[in-house]
């Protein structure tokens, strides 16, 4: 096709528009209507201790992730280091920071820090 060419919108398939209905406000008054009263039970109570049960659970799990939290460390390499990482992390089978842990451990250990 080229730039001359122009193309009408009659020549594209569309699906039909969909119908609006003629009152939204009719459509709720009628859910209303049809809908039958709940008797008053206890239900308020229960779903208060669940909200409450929930909320505290909430708070445990945050707790638990905090204790376990990861910090991390930006760690500038040049590209000859970080190409023997690679393929040392590759060889090993292992991550290339669970390699960078150990060197970190064992060079704080022999430093006695």
């Amino acid at each position: 096709m080229s730039r001359r060419e122009n193309l009408s919108l009659d020549e594209f398939a569309t699906a039909p528009r969909k119908q609006i209905a003629a009152g939204p406000v009719n459509v709720r008054q009628q859910d209303i209507a049809t809908r039958s009263p709940e008797p008053p039970s206890s239900k308020p109570e229960v779903e208060i201790d669940i909200r409450h049960e929930a909320r505290k659970a909430l708070r445990r799990v945050k707790r638990e992730r905090v204790k376990g939290e990861n910090f991390f460390v930006n760690v500038s390499l040049d590209r000859q280091t970080k190409r023997r990482l690679k393929l040392a992390s590759f060889t090993a089978e292992t991550s290339m920071q669970a390699i960078i842990e150990a060197a970190i451990v064992k060079y704080l250990d022999e430093i006695g820090a």
